[in-house]
C-alpha cells in the first residue's frame, strides 16, 4: 500500500504548514533493503510537483544508500539533484534540509573530510534561522550533535544536542538517542559522573519506550564506564548483555561495536581466548557493509595482540596484508587522520569564524568611536555656536540695557536741568514732579519688563535702574525748593497747616501738600518712594489724627 497520496501535494498557505506537511510525508520514510523496484513505486506518487519532486529525489537517494550499503554513483546523483531542485524553487528549509540528508549519508559511509566543508556551511546557515524553519529541527540538531562528537569538537556536539532535546518529543526513540549523544560527550571528556547519569537515563527511557537497541547500546556505553572505573566484571557482563539483545534484533553495528570491546576487556584481563572467541564471532558480519571498515582493522589490530601475547603467528602474515589494505583504503575516509583532517577544517572555520567575529566587533567599535567622536565634535562645535552667540545675545542686552539706562538717565538730567535753569517757581516744580512721576513710570515698567526677560543678570549685578529709581526720590533739598516755593504759591494753606496742625509730621505735610496740588495716590507714592498702599494708610492716620478739621483743610480738594 502506497503512503504518499497522488493527489495531496504540499500546500504553501504559510511556511509553517509547509514545513509540517514535507515532516508528515517524511516520517513515512521506510526500507525496502534491496527492492528498489518497490521503493520506486511507492515513492512515485511524490513525483507529481516540483516541490515533491525535491523530496522524492531525497527520499530515493537514501534508499540507494540502503541497498548499496556504501558511497554509489545513483545515491550521490539524487542527492546532487535534490539539493539542485530545492536551491532553484527557493525554499530554505528544504535546501538545508536537502544539504543536511546528502551531508549524513557522507558521514555514515565515514566521508568525513568531504562532508565536511558542506557540513560547516549548513551549520552557518543554521545558525541564522530560526529552529521553527527547519524541517524535523530535533532531528536535524541531533544528526549534527552526532557528527561534531565524531570529529572532537564537544562543546559543539553539546550544544547541538541541547538544541534537538528542546526539539524533540520526550518518550521516543529520539529523544533517548540524544540523552546517549550527550552521556558519550561526557565520557568523551572524562566526566564519567555526569556520563553514568545520562547512560542510566538513556536505559531507563529505553526500557520505558520497549527500544531494545536503544537499551542495548546504552548498557554498552555504561560498560565502558565501569571499564574506566575498573569495575572490569560488571563491563564485560553489560557488554554480553548488549551483544545479546543487539543480535536478537539483528542489529550488525551495535553487535560488532560491542564485541570489540568485550575482546579488548578480555585481553586487558589476560583472557585471549574468549578474546579471540568473540571477535571470530563476528567475522561473518565485518565485510557485510564497507562502513565497517574501521572496525575490521580494529579487529585485525587485536587479533594481532592476541597473538603477540600467546607468542603465536597463525595467519599472522594474511593479518598484516589485509590490515595494510584496509590502512590504504581507510586514509581518506574512516582513519584517525581523516577525522583529524575533518577536526582541523572544523577547528579552522570556527577560528576564522571568531576572527571575522573579532574584525566585525572591531569595526562596530570603530564605528560607534567614530560617531562618539563625531558626536562630541559636534557638540562642542554647538556649544561653541551657542557661546558665541549667547555672547552675541549677553553683548546685544547689554548694549540695549545700558542705553536704556543711559536715555532715562538723560531724561532725568534734562528735567532737573530745566528746573534749575528757570527761576524755579511752584508751576515749574509741579512740571518737574509730573516729568519725573512719568520717568519714574518707565523706570518701573522697564524694572519689571527686565526681571521677565534674559537680562535679568544684568540688573541683578549692575542694579543701574534701581539706582536711578531711588535717585528720583524727593531729597531733602528738592523738597526744601519745593516747599519754599508752596508757601509762595498757597501761603494761607501752608500757614493753616502749621498753625493748627501741630502734630502734623514732616512726612505728613509732604503728602498732604502733594495731594494740595492734585497729586493722586500712584503719583504720590512714585515721588516720595513708597506704595500706593502707604500713601493711601498714612492718609487714614492723619485723618484719624486731625479728625474732622481735615475735611476743613481740603474744602477744594479730594482726599
Amino acid at each position: 500500500m502506497q503512503l504518499y497520496p497522488q493527489n495531496n501535494p504540499i500546500k504553501l498557505s504559510s511556511s509553517a504548514n509547509q514545513i509540517k506537511n514535507i515532516e508528515a510525508l517524511l516520517l513515512q520514510e521506510k526500507s525496502f533493503d534491496k527492492d528498489t523496484l518497490a521503493l520506486k513505486n511507492f515513492l512515485k506518487p511524490l513525483n507529481q510537483t516540483k516541490q515533491n519532486q525535491i523530496i522524492y529525489e531525497a527520499l530515493l537517494a537514501n534508499g540507494f544508500s540502503n541497498y548499496y550499503n556504501n558511497l554509489n554513483k545513483k545515491s550521490d546523483w539524487h542527492y546532487q539533484q535534490s539539493i539542485k531542485k530545492a536551491s532553484a524553487f527557493k525554499n530554505p528549509f528544504l535546501e538545508s534540509w536537502t544539504q543536511l540528508n546528502y551531508v549524513y549519508y557522507l558521514y555514515h559511509n565515514r566521508d568525513y573530510v568531504n562532508l565536511t566543508p558542506m557540513l560547516l556551511k549548513i551549520t552557518d546557515r543554521i545558525e541564522q534561522i530560526d529552529p521553527k524553519q527547519l524541517i524535523l529541527a530535533g532531528e536535524s540538531f541531533k544528526k549534527i550533535g552526532w557528527m561534531m562528537q565524531t570529529f572532537g569538537d564537544y562543546e559543539n556536539s553539546f550544544h547541538y544536542f541541547d538544541l534537538a532535546k528542546r526539539h524533540t518529543t520526550k518518550k521516543t526513540s529520539e529523544y533517548v538517542a540524544i540523552l546517549d549523544g550527550i552521556g558519550m560527550n561526557y565520557f568523551r571528556i572524562e566526566k564519567l559522573k555526569q556520563a553514568e547519569s545520562y547512560f542510566q537515563q538513556t536505559a531507563l527511557l529505553a526500557t520505558q519506550i520497549h527500544d531494545e537497541v536503544r537499551y542495548a547500546k546504552a548498557i554498552g556505553n555504561l560498560a565502558q564506564v565501569k571499564q574506566k572505573k575498573g569495575d572490569y566484571k560488571s563491563a564485560i557482563d553489560l557488554l554480553k548483555k548488549d551483544i545479546r539483545i543487539s543480535e536478537n534484533n539483528k542489529n550488525d553495528q551495535n553487535t560488532m561495536y560491542a564485541s570489540v570491546l568485550l575482546a579488548k576487556l578480555y585481553i586487558l584481563t589476560k583472557n585471549f581466548d574468549k578474546a579471540e572467541q568473540t571477535l571470530n564471532n563476528i567475522q561473518n558480519i565485518v565485510h557485510s557493509k564497507s562502513y565497517f571498515e574501521k572496525l575490521e582493522f580494529e579487529i585485525i589490530r587485536l587479533k594481532l595482540e592476541i597473538l603477540k601475547k600467546q607468542n603465536k603467528t597463525n595467519n599472522e602474515l594474511q593479518l598484516r596484508r589485509r590490515m595494510l589494505t584496509l590502512e590504504d583504503s581507510l586514509k581518506t575516509r574512516d582513519s584517525d587522520e581523516a577525522i583529524n583532517q575533518a577536526n582541523w577544517m572544523i577547528q579552522k572555520s570556527q577560528f576564522q569564524n571568531n576572527i571575522n567575529k573579532k574584525e566585525t566587533k572591531l569595526k562596530e567599535e570603530y564605528v560607534l568611536r567614530t560617531m562618539y567622536v563625531s558626536i562630541i565634535v559636534f557638540v562642542i562645535a554647538l556649544g561653541l555656536v551657542l557661546l558665541h552667540f549667547s555672547k552675541k545675545k549677553q553683548k546685544a542686552s547689554q548694549f540695549e540695557y545700558d542705553q536704556t539706562v543711559n536715555l532715562l538717565e538723560t531724561e532725568k538730567k534734562n528735567t532737573e536741568k530745566k528746573l534749575y535753569e528757570t527761576h524755579a517757581n511752584l508751576n515749574d516744580h509741579l512740571v518737574y514732579l509730573r516729568e519725573k512721576n512719568s520717568q519714574i513710570k518707565k523706570l518701573n515698567i522697564e524694572i519689571d519688563n527686565i526681571k521677565r526677560s534674559s537680562s535679568y543678570n544684568l540688573e541683578k549685578k549692575s542694579g543701574k535702574l534701581n539706582t536711578l529709581l531711588q535717585s528720583h526720590l524727593m531729597t531733602e533739598e528738592n523738597w526744601e525748593n519745593f516747599k519754599r516755593e508752596f508757601q509762595k504759591e498757597y501761603p494761607d494753606f501752608y500757614f493753616k497747616l502749621q498753625k493748627d496742625f501741630p502734630e502734623i509730621t514732616d512726612s505728613n505735610k509732604r503728602i498732604l501738600l502733594l495731594q494740595k496740588l492734585n497729586f493722586n495716590n500712584t503719583e504720590i507714592a512714585g515721588i516720595l518712594g513708597i506704595t500706593s498702599d502707604a500713601v493711601k494708610k498714612s492718609k487714614q492716620r492723619i485723618k484719624k489724627k486731625i479728625g474732622v478739621k481735615f475735611k476743613m483743610l481740603f474744602d477744594n480738594v479730594k482726599a
